[in-house]
């Protein structure tokens, strides 16, 4: 084997000779197999250094390359979640701008209601504790976690839940007020109507109405934030006001303090010549000089003697509304004159066509005589 191995050295590698010629001179240097050997063995390491160096170059470009391509999709992951947490951002913005207008509303509406249901609802309280602009802080542009997205997902979801929620009692506490509006806007109509003051309800309801001063500085909601349907529930809470209205104008009490009713409102047998007659209004027996008052505000349109009356008031108010005032002893108030609900307009007396110290009293509804103390007696159910 040895024998062979040195035979195909010899023959792969016999020993050389190389001729240089310089200046005319020729030179011969004689190439050893070993050096021949040596020769190609450092080729063929040059060779080899030169293949894995160059696929070592090859080997850290595909690094790089591949380091520089997760790092341009990462870049791209991170602006497209910025770019979705922005959106996000932005959404949250118009749901708080939503919010507050909602809150507005409510609070006005609260504010708004009448009297006779000024508690609000324990909702709507709640609400007030927990308004959207006392927490704005709580809602500022998200920022991107790199390290964990999945906590700044978690957070943008916790946000939606919280609005979720804000929403869930608003809407709550909207359609609560809603229903107290319908029931007590029922009651006054049913009142209305039972007393026989259907003219004046309609005259209220087409708007009819003497115009009064108003003013002040204009402060709009933003209704494109507002859905309609809370809106809707805006307007009936507009509707039972301009009711609560009418009923406050209305003569709403019987104009004296202590009194007995000696005769009712309609037929009657006449006082003084025992016949059948009408009776277009109702006597209040008292003590005699019993103080009068003013049932609403009104315009006095007449003040003196006049006929079967005796001495007599006439008040003009609001809606159509007139009262009439017979055999006083005394009247306080002069023709043309203000005045307001509850002023003494005169004094009980037995002036006039009268068998004994009353008064006698009148409502006219559009030139029509109503029953006062049926007019009365509906008020007091409704206030």
């Amino acid at each position: 084997m040895s024998a062979f191995i040195k035979s195909f050295y010899h023959k792969l590698f016999p020993a050389r000779q190389l001729l240089i010629r310089q200046n005319g001179e020729v030179k011969h240097v004689i190439l050893a197999p070993w050096l021949q050997v040596s020769a190609v063995v450092v080729v063929l390491i040059a060779l080899a250094w030169l293949a894995v160096s160059t696929l070592q170059i090859y080997s850290q470009t595909n690094k790089i390359s591949d380091i520089e391509q997760n790092q341009l999709s990462k870049q791209q992951q991170w602006q497209l979640q910025k770019q979705q947490q922005q959106q996000q951002y932005e959404k949250q913005l118009a749901q708080l701008a939503e919010l507050e207008q909602k809150h507005a509303l409510l609070q006005s509406m609260i504010d708004s209601l009448p009297e006779s249901m000024s508690n609000p609802t324990e909702d709507a309280a709640t609400i007030e504790n927990v308004a959207p602009n006392e927490q704005q802080d709580d809602f500022h542009e998200p920022l991107v976690d790199e390290k964990n997205p999945q906590n700044a997902q978690a957070n943008l979801l916790s946000v939606e839940q919280r609005f979720a929620q804000l929403d869930a009692h608003y809407l709550k506490s909207f359609l609560q007020i809603e229903q107290q509006v319908e029931l007590r806007h029922q009651d006054i109509l049913t009142m209305l109507k039972g007393a026989g003051l259907d003219s004046a309800l309609a005259r209220n309801l087409n708007g009819d109405m003497t115009e009064t001063a108003q003013g002040g500085p204009l402060d709009l909601f933003d209704e494109s934030k507002i859905p309609a349907e809370f809106l809707v529930i805006a307007d009936k809470l507009l509707a039972l006001n301009k009711l609560e209205n009418l009923l406050s104008e209305l003569p709403q009490t019987l104009p004296a303090a202590n009194y007995y009713i000696s005769s009712s409102f309609g037929l009657r047998k006449d006082p003084v010549n025992k016949r059948h007659a009408y009776h277009k209004g109702v006597d209040l027996a008292g003590w005699h000089k019993t103080e009068i008052f003013a049932p609403a505000d009104g315009t006095v349109l007449r003040a003196g003697r006049n006929g079967g009356y005796g001495n007599f008031i006439e008040l003009q108010h609001k809606n159509g509304f007139v009262t009439r005032f017979g055999h006083l002893n005394k009247i306080n108030v002069k023709k043309g004159q203000t005045v307001t609900k509850n002023d003494v307009i005169g004094l009980m007396g037995s002036t006039g066509r009268s068998t004994g110290t009353h008064l006698h009293y009148e409502v006219l509804l559009n030139d029509k005589h109503v029953n006062p103390v049926k007019i009365t007696k509906a008020l007091s159910r409704v206030r």
